[in-house]
């Protein structure tokens, strides 16, 4: 079968993939090299030549062996009057240029994010829009492009511009600021954003004079107000926006299931890389949503890959970037003169991270290939005990720099998922779920201000050394999940190498790093202790 490397995000988000012998084979970020988060191809002479080159190695595939060059295009591409220039080494492949809105990458990668759905629903706000879809053995059929989708987009952008938030990604905005808020204007909202006739339905017009109404001269533009009133309904105009396109997806994904023979439905584009939005989904739905697996940007490169791949094919797992050998992290380390354990016995390393951990010790852990996609994957991640009484502060305050009542994602130990869902499956998506009242205390410092937590998917095929840590910590202490954030530094993207490692730890609020199967603590005597 052929070799396929496929390439997107020309303006932001810039990703490679590379599939072989019909399975993918590797993928990476442009940023993970460049060190400038989301950067798009443009800025990096017109190709992700840094991301291409690392699934390449990562594979294992010469650039000769490589039959086809696939390229996801968005509307903005078409508003270039220049080309997009190949390295003189690509120039002779066979390119396939698809999708002009990149919804149909964003469709075949939700298709391969799980062996059961057959019907696909995307909702887009880069590009907006809303598309649905059939998967019929490997080929997937465009049903519809959804009438009114792109005002999904309209209504976001409008609150936010209201609340003096970014307007280029509304929906990140809002899902920070719903923190803590409720959905008190939901049903105000419900006549002028609908689903209704297979269509979406956005009346801006009174929207438009709620959002001054409920404004009332409050200035509820201003971020930094210190009035608890004028906060609290900024919190409650995002959430109530929030809840009000979870219910208008809802209804589309009702309408195409019934539509398509009780078919169940994966969701897929950026709008699902918002919690609040997975969370009220998931309460309207009765189930968590089965989404993307990487459902922000740089999945296309994932879905473009599988067009030609297959679409009907599950990817094994999506630590599909850049591994090191013990022989190179110990290069990196003894370079940069760091003192360090070697443990050659991984039960006992496992051992010794939990006791760290259960100190109230924060963790960077690097293991193995480097995750796909802007979230920790569980291979480059921050770990901590959210059982431990100053977590916020030590994890949001000194190492995040963000706000107390940020969330704080966990990682449930596959041990406990049964006993923390009732059921032996792990959502799909990130979603904050309420907690079991036996668990409020080992999750204490993760909690959130309705008693729920926010769950990042992990399993064996994507970082099976992390699952062997949570079970063991679970089987030691009791406690069920672990707070996991990215190994990066406040608004860099994730480290890559052993030596983005080393900086982030050592210019920061960490403790310790696991790298491989070398431990290194900035406090020598535990360090060195046998009790450590």
């Amino acid at each position: 079968m052929k070799t396929v490397l496929a390439i997107s995000g020309r303006h932001a988000s810039a990703a490679a993939a590379l599939a072989s012998d019909g399975q993918i084979r590797a993928a990476a970020t442009e940023d993970s090299f460049t060190r400038i988060a989301g950067i798009g191809y443009r800025s990096t002479g017109g190709f992700p030549s840094r991301a291409a080159e690392a699934c390449l190695d990562a594979a294992g595939v010469p650039l000769q062996a490589v039959d086809q060059l696939v390229v996801v295009r968005s509307e903005s591409d078409l508003e270039d009057e220049h080309g997009w220039p190949t390295p003189a080494s690509l120039s002779g492949l066979d390119v396939r240029e698809i999708d002009v809105e990149a919804l149909e990458a964003d469709a075949v990668h939700a298709a391969s994010s799980t062996a059961t759905a057959s019907a696909v629903l995307i909702c887009s706000g880069s590009p907006a829009g809303m598309a649905s879809f059939l998967r019929r053995d490997d080929q997937l059929e465009p049903i519809s492009r959804i009438a009114g989708g792109e005002q999904l987009l309209t209504s976001g952008t409008i609150v936010a511009t209201a609340l003096n938030l970014r307007g280029d990604h509304p929906f990140e905005s809002l899902d920070r600021l719903a923190v803590g808020g409720e959905a008190e204007f939901e049903a105000d909202l419900a006549s002028m954003l609908m689903w209704r006739n297979n269509a979406v339905h956005f009346d801006a017009a009174p929207f438009e004079a709620l959002i001054r109404r409920l404004d009332d001269g409050r200035g509820l533009g201003d971020a930094s107000s210190l009035n608890v009133h004028v906060q609290a309904r900024r919190r409650a105009m995002a959430a109530s926006l929030m809840t009000r396109v979870a219910r208008v997806i809802s209804d589309a994904a009702g309408t195409l299931s019934a539509g398509t023979g009780g078919a169940p439905v994966v969701f897929g584009g950026d709008l699902f890389a918002s919690p609040r939005l997975n969370a009220e989904l998931s309460r309207m739905m009765g189930a968590p949503p089965t989404v993307a697996a990487v459902p922000e940007p740089a999945g296309r490169a994932l879905g473009a890959v599988l067009i030609s791949a297959g679409v009907g094919r599950q990817h094994a797992g999506l630590a599909l970037g850049p591994a090191f050998s013990d022989v190179e992290i110990k290069q990196t380390l003894d370079n940069c003169r760091l003192d360090y354990l070697y443990e050659p016995d991984w039960p006992r390393l496992l051992d010794r991270v939990s006791q760290l951990l259960a100190l109230g010790k924060v963790v960077a852990w690097f293991q193995g290939g480097m995750g796909f996609g802007p979230r920790a994957m569980g291979t480059r991640s921050v770990l901590c005990d959210p059982s431990s009484r100053y977590v916020r502060h030590n994890v949001n305050e000194y190492f995040r720099r963000a706000p107390l009542d940020e969330p704080l994602p966990v990682v449930i130990a596959p041990a406990a998922v049964s006993r923390f869902f009732g059921t032996a499956t792990m959502p799909d998506a990130v979603i904050d779920v309420p907690v079991r009242p036996e668990w409020l205390q080992p999750l204490a410092g993760a909690l959130d201000w309705r008693q729920h937590v926010r769950i990042h998917p992990v399993n064996q095929r994507h970082a099976p050394s992390l699952c062997s840590l949570l079970d063991e910590h679970f089987r030691k202490t009791g406690v069920p999940a672990l707070i996991e954030t990215n190994l990066s530094a406040p608004g860099e993207p994730m480290a890559c190498t052993p030596r983005d490692a080393v900086r982030v730890v050592y210019s920061s609020a960490i403790d310790a790093l696991v790298i491989g199967q070398f431990l290194l603590m900035k406090d020598y005597w535990l360090l060195r202790s046998h009790a450590g």
